[in-house]
C-alpha cells in the first residue's frame, strides 16, 4: 500500500507539470530570456560622439550655428530643432566629477561657486590643476561644442536645460572659444542657448571645467 501511494503521488506531480507546460506558451519563456539579453546588449553599446577640444579664435555665430546643426545640438535660438545628445553619465571620484562615456570627457560635477570674469576663469582653471582637483592636473575650459553638448532640449526640474546629475548653481558658464578680441563664448543653461560676451572685469559667469 505504501509503495502504491508513492507511485500515485509521483504520477500526480508529473501530471501537474505536464498541464502547466501545456497552459504556459513555450515561447514566453524564450521571449523573456531574449529580452533580458537584448537589454544587457543594448545597455553596453555606447556610440561615441567627437567634439572639438581645442580653443578657436574668431569663432563666428555662423560657424557655431553650422556646428550645432551638424551635430544635432540643441540651441533655443540657433538650432531649436536639435534633439541634443543622449548621454551615458557616470559619477566618479566621490561625486566630484561626471564621466560622459558618449563624448569621452570628464566634467566637474559642480564648478566654481562664484561668478568671475574671463581672467578669473583662467585663474580658476590654473588653481584646479595646481591643486590636482579629483586627482587630475589637465583641467581646462570647455570649447563651445563641448559645453553645448550638455544642453538639453527640455528644461529639468532645476529650471535649467542640463541634466540634473550636475550642480544647477552654474547656470551660465565660460568657454575657451574667442569670438573676437575682447569677447568670448558663453553657454546659458538657464536660457537654452550660447552667445558671446565681453571679457572685461564687469562681465562675470561661472566655470565648469572639463578634461
Amino acid at each position: 500500500m505504501k509503495r502504491s501511494h508513492a507511485l500515485y503521488s509521483g504520477s500526480l506531480a508529473l501530471l501537474i507539470i505536464l498541464v502547466l507546460i501545456a497552459i504556459v506558451p513555450a515561447n514566453s519563456i524564450v521571449s523573456a530570456a531574449m529580452e533580458t539579453y537584448a537589454i544587457k546588449s543594448t545597455g553596453s553599446v555606447v556610440t561615441a560622439i567627437f567634439l572639438r577640444n581645442t580653443p578657436e579664435n574668431g569663432l563666428s555665430p555662423e560657424k557655431i550655428q553650422s556646428v550645432l546643426k551638424e551635430k544635432g545640438l540643441f540651441d533655443s535660438r540657433r538650432n531649436p530643432l536639435g534633439k541634443g545628445i543622449t548621454h551615458a553619465y557616470e559619477i566618479q571620484k566621490a561625486g566630484k566629477v561626471v564621466h560622459d562615456r558618449v563624448v569621452h570627457i570628464i566634467w566637474q560635477q559642480s564648478g566654481s561657486q562664484k561668478k568671475m570674469n574671463y581672467a578669473g576663469a583662467k585663474h580658476y582653471i590654473s588653481k584646479l590643476n595646481s591643486d590636482q582637483f579629483a586627482g587630475y592636473n589637465d583641467w581646462r575650459l570647455p570649447t563651445t561644442e563641448e559645453a553645448m553638448s550638455l544642453m538639453q532640449s527640455v528644461k529639468k526640474k532645476c529650471g535649467l536645460n542640463i541634466d540634473e546629475v550636475f550642480d544647477p548653481l552654474q547656470e551660465r558658464a565660460w568657454t575657451s572659444d574667442i569670438r573676437k578680441e575682447g569677447t568670448a563664448w558663453v553657454v546659458r543653461f538657464d536660457s537654452g542657448y550660447c552667445d558671446y560676451t565681453y571679457t572685461d572685469a564687469n562681465i562675470k559667469y561661472h566655470v565648469r571645467a572639463v578634461r
